[in-house]
Order: structure tokens, then C-alpha cells, then sequence
């Protein structure tokens, strides 16, 4: 297992250049949705490369800007997932099924809890908390945000935290 994913990531690295960033929107689309990824495991690596000239335009801080963009709309991408299947399934799908999908009960109710508290700035500030921000879309989607506002605040939390994650302040 562990020399396949090594494989898998020297594969990525070596890859940069090419399919950079769009393997920063495909795994930052998996990491907002219920799919537990870190953000670290997809940023820091972004960061490295984009100081090291290694990913496509070869400048530090054009491909940062770029891998920050790549990360912004693959967040967005992932948390639209979560948002609309909320919307259509409802919260009793969500409660009793969720579990197959590494949504935990206490970790939902935690989630919810949060957006029933301080509304829809929630989505913003669930951006920079650990496993809240791959859940706080459901409730969004649950309770009908509008479309406009929950993408405004995605985007937002998901730049700011795409830009000051670790390791991609080495530009």
C-alpha cells in the first residue's frame, strides 16, 4: 500500500508542470466534499513546487497565484457537491445513510450546529476549521442558502485558506 502511494505521488510530482493544477482542483474538489482529504497534504505540496519554478508558468508567484485559483474553484467544485446532494436528499437521508459516506452523526450535528448558530457567515469561518469545512456545506444546502452568498463565502474562505495553508507561504 505505502509503495503504491508513494507511486502515486512521485508520479504527481514529476507531473507537476503539465497536470499541476489540475490536480490541485481535482484533489481540493475531493477535500471539500465528504471525502476525508486534508487540504495540507494537496497545498503545501502546491506551495513547494510553486517556489521551486516546477510547476507550469515556472514563475513563484504567477503559479501560486494559479494554485491558489486551482484550489479556490476545486474547494468550490467539492463544496457544490455537498451543498446541492444536501439539498435534494434532505437531512433524515443525510442522518441515516451519511455514515457511508464519512459523515459522521456527531461531526454533522457539530457541522449544523455551527450554521444554525452564526448563519451564513458560518461557511466562511467553517473554511478554516478542521473536518467542519468538508461538512459545512450540508447544512447550507439543508437550510436553502442562496446559491450566490454560499458561493461568495466559499470562495472566500476557501482562497484565504488556500493561500495561508502551510507551507504555501514559502513564496
Amino acid at each position: 500500500m505505502t509503495e503504491t502511494l508513494i507511486g502515486h505521488i512521485e508520479w504527481a510530482a514529476s507531473n507537476a508542470h503539465t497536470w499541476g493544477f489540475i490536480l490541485i482542483f481535482i484533489l481540493m474538489a475531493i477535500e471539500s466534499s465528504v471525502i476525508p482529504l486534508p487540504s495540507e497534504v494537496v497545498m503545501i505540496p502546491a506551495g513547494f513546487l510553486a517556489y521551486r519554478n516546477e510547476l507550469t508558468f515556472g514563475d513563484p508567484h504567477t503559479d501560486f497565484i494559479f494554485a491558489v485559483l486551482a484550489g479556490m474553484t476545486g474547494s468550490l467544485v467539492g463544496a457544490y457537491a455537498n451543498y446541492f446532494v444536501s439539498l435534494l436528499v434532505g437531512r433524515p437521508f443525510i442522518l441515516r445513510y451519511g455514515k457511508y459516506f464519512f459523515v459522521k452523526p456527531g461531526v454533522f450535528a457539530r457541522a449544523e450546529e455551527i450554521f444554525l448558530e452564526y448563519g451564513e457567515i458560518s461557511t466562511f469561518i467553517g473554511r478554516f476549521l478542521l473536518v467542519v469545512r468538508h461538512l459545512i456545506s450540508i447544512p447550507a444546502g439543508l437550510s436553502r442558502m442562496p446559491l450566490f452568498k454560499f458561493s461568495f463565502y466559499t470562495l472566500l474562505g476557501a482562497g484565504m485558506w488556500c493561500a495561508i495553508s502551510p507551507g504555501s507561504d514559502t513564496i
